[in-house]
């Protein structure tokens, strides 16, 4: 793992040096147990870092001795060679503990797939102890050679090298790949194909980055056990508890949409009935915080169980081009443009299905703006709902 000194400055670009900055999170309670960053080191610990049941890439980068120039990398990785791992799981079946990481050499995988002894025996190569899968895109052919488990069954599916820009474009491109070949045989067999953990590794330097979904946090009995709401608010609570329960990014993002969606229909009918009833009804002015000091605040106001916020936590939240602007004006030209191609990869336009969903369904999109939605619901519930929702905490 990286070790940053005092004074070297903190890779994410904000000018602070690395220990105050991201680096502080490394002393923070909660830490993540990791077995097997390298399958000749011991296991390591790596504190839980940003916020809590979100998406997350944790990098982990060498360390060469000297003035060796793959010290100086950028940590999102540069031209060059790659090789992308892919993790199946059975739904409903986690891979590890919650709070319990390893990286894929210390993972088997599991699916409904069987392709070697004892599970299956391929007719005319009974002994066969992988298989291989080519997929074609407008990136190129790439390779995947698959791997199964104890049991026989298929885990692991890792690439070929292949070129890519930096770290994040390698894995994009070949889960582009893999895609289409897991649909083609889910829909034949009639079987789930679920990736449950991906690793990217460039190989001019062996670095590696995973991604996770951080785990949410245990939290005590500090609520009474009976609501007394009105059933719109129960409405809203049931649809945010479906989100959470969810592992599917996709399906998480699109019933907190449909909460804002729902909320911001509530507010029109009622300056309506306002209007109609010679009141008035004024919507609530609701911005996005500016500063990390003022996102600190708002969130402390919006999640009653929480950690110290750190840096990373911050700027997750509310990322840096959104800050300052209407909530109004997030939900209508940020999250409602995502939402839309999240409709159109499911139902295509005019009833028809696109050509593919699975590039418009692949999850960077929609796991960078998930926070910021849920963040949204809950102050948008705070506002519209004061004795309902969270009104022990202040505004």
């Amino acid at each position: 793992m990286s070790n940053d000194e005092q004074g070297e400055l903190c890779p994410c670009g904000s000018g602070l040096p690395h220990r105050r900055c991201h680096g502080s999170i490394l002393s923070s309670p909660g830490a993540i147990p990791i077995g097997k960053g390298d399958p000749n080191s011991p296991e390591e610990r790596v504190s839980l870092v940003g916020f809590p049941g979100t998406y997350q890439t944790l990098h982990m980068l060498y360390r060469f001795k000297g003035d060796d120039p793959r010290n100086s990398l950028p940590l999102g990785g540069t031209p060059g060679q790659y090789e992308v791992t892919f993790i199946l799981h059975r739904p409903g079946y986690k891979l590890q503990q919650e709070h319990q990481l390893s990286f894929s050499s210390g993972l088997r995988g599991d699916s409904h797939l069987a392709i070697s002894k004892p599970a299956f025996s391929p007719p005319g190569n009974p002994d066969a102890d992988q298989i291989v899968i080519y997929g074609t895109t407008e990136d190129g052919q790439f390779q995947f050679t698959g791997f199964p488990n104890e049991k026989g069954y298929l885990g692991k599916l890792v690439t070929a090298p292949f070129q890519a820009k930096d770290r994040g474009h390698a894995e994009e491109i070949a889960y582009r790949a893999l895609a289409a070949p897991l649909s083609n045989m889910s829909i034949h067999l009639d079987i789930p194909l679920e990736i449950g953990y991906r690793e990217t590794k460039e190989l001019s330097n062996g670095s590696v980055s995973i991604s996770l979904m951080s785990p949410y946090l245990e939290a005590p009995m500090a609520i009474q056990p009976t609501s007394n709401a009105g059933p719109e608010f129960r409405s809203f609570a049931a649809l945010y508890r479906e989100a959470l329960n969810t592992d599917s990014p996709v399906y998480q993002f699109l019933c907190l949409f449909k909460i804002l969606e729902a909320l911001r229909a509530r507010r029109t009918r009622l300056a309506r009935d306002a209007k109609k009833n010679h009141t008035t009804y004024t919507d609530p002015d609701e911005n996005l915080p500016s500063t990390h000091a003022e996102i600190k605040v708002w969130l402390e106001g919006l999640f009653y169980i929480r950690r110290p916020f750190d840096l990373s936590t911050l700027d997750s939240a509310v990322p840096q081009d959104l800050r300052g602007q209407k909530a109004s004006d997030v939900i209508e030209n940020v999250l409602n443009p995502l939402r839309v191609k999240v409709a159109h990869a499911l139902f295509g336009n005019g009833g028809e299905l696109p050509l593919s969903s699975d590039d418009l369904l692949h999850t960077h999109a929609i796991t960078r703006r998930l926070l910021i939605t849920r963040c949204l619901v809950r102050r948008l519930l705070k506002s519209d709902f004061p004795n309902d929702f969270l009104n022990h905490l202040p505004s």
